[in-house]
């Protein structure tokens, strides 16, 4: 069950690197703060709060 919940933290960032990879030219991703080692982590081990967070704030901008 352990093993579940981290491979799950390290599929969402794994999907969160390659976003930042793909879009590193665009205009909205020059104000996100670097992706380091320390934040891949805190997120791998907490990803259903970055979840709720990405959704909430997709879902915000997107019907602005």
């Amino acid at each position: 069950m352990i093993l579940n919940y981290i491979f799950i933290g390290f599929v969402f960032a794994f999907l969160l690197d390659y976003a930042s990879y793909k879009f590193q030219n665009h205009p909205s991703w020059e104000k996100v703060p670097r992706w380091d080692w320390g934040a891949r982590i805190a997120f791998i081990l907490c990803w259903p709060a970055g979840v709720i967070l990405f959704v909430y704030t997709f879902i915000k901008e997107r019907f602005k």
